[in-house]
C-alpha cells in the first residue's frame, strides 16, 4: 500500500501554515513583547529547518538571523540604499549587517 501525494504533502502544507502564522505573530508582537517575538522567529525557523523547507525571500526581509528579532524599520533596524549596487542594507539593533538587492519600480 502507497502513500498518496496529498497524505506525503500533509505535514509540509501544515509547516507552512504554521510559520506564516508564527512570522505574523512576531510582527505584530514586537511593539509589546520583544522576548515573546524573537520566541516566535526562532520558532519558526527551527519548523522550517525540521522540515527542510526554504523560507523564501519575503520571508528572509522580515528578521534578523543573528539575533531572530522581527525588524520594524525606525524601532530596531536602519535601512540604508547604495545606489550604485541597488541594494538595500540593512542594519539590526544587535550590529548585524544584511544585504538585499532591489530594484526600480517599473515606469519610474
Amino acid at each position: 500500500m502507497t502513500k498518496n501525494t496529498s497524505q506525503i504533502d500533509a505535514p509540509v502544507v501544515i509547516a507552512k501554515r504554521r510559520i506564516d502564522t508564527l512570522l505574523k505573530l512576531a510582527q505584530e508582537e514586537v511593539h509589546t513583547d520583544e522576548k515573546l517575538a524573537k520566541r516566535y522567529v526562532h520558532l519558526a525557523r527551527s519548523i522550517a529547518s525540521r522540515h527542510r523547507i526554504p523560507l523564501g525571500r519575503e520571508r528572509k526581509h522580515l528578521f534578523c538571523k543573528k539575533c531572530n528579532m522581527p525588524w520594524v524599520a525606525g524601532r530596531n533596524v536602519h535601512v540604508k540604499l547604495e545606489q550604485k549596487t541597488r541594494r538595500a542594507i540593512y542594519t539590526c539593533a544587535c550590529g548585524e549587517k544584511k544585504g538585499f538587492a532591489y530594484q526600480k519600480k517599473a515606469g519610474a
